[in-house]
């Protein structure tokens, strides 16, 4: 019999995670808690997100402070990117008035 479709699957939040990805979902990193449920229990993509995702959103708290974090790393991104973006003006400007 074949498995159901990702979009059918019933995710729940009260199914303990492996110790390692609760860890790692607890510090914020989505990614490797995600990486670490596929690895324990073989599953497909999707599907190891949606329990990481249950996971969290059942805490709230943890749901906020990663949440918080994304915007942090979010903030830090647009800053960067805005200051090469200076960087490459400048430089530009510098060749331009230079001939």
């Amino acid at each position: 019999m074949a498995a159901p479709a990702p979009s059918s699957r019933r995710v729940s939040a009260s199914t303990p995670l492996p110790p390692a990805a609760a860890a790692a979902a607890r510090a914020g990193r989505t990614v490797e808690a995600i990486r670490l449920v596929r690895e324990a229990e073989g599953g497909d993509l999707a599907s190891a997100k949606a329990r990481v995702d249950a996971w969290v959103a059942a805490d709230p708290a943890l749901a906020k402070r990663i949440e918080e974090r994304r915007k942090e790393v979010r903030r830090q991104i647009v800053g960067w990117a805005i200051a090469i973006d200076v960087v490459i003006v400048a430089a530009l400007a510098a060749w331009w008035f230079a001939r």
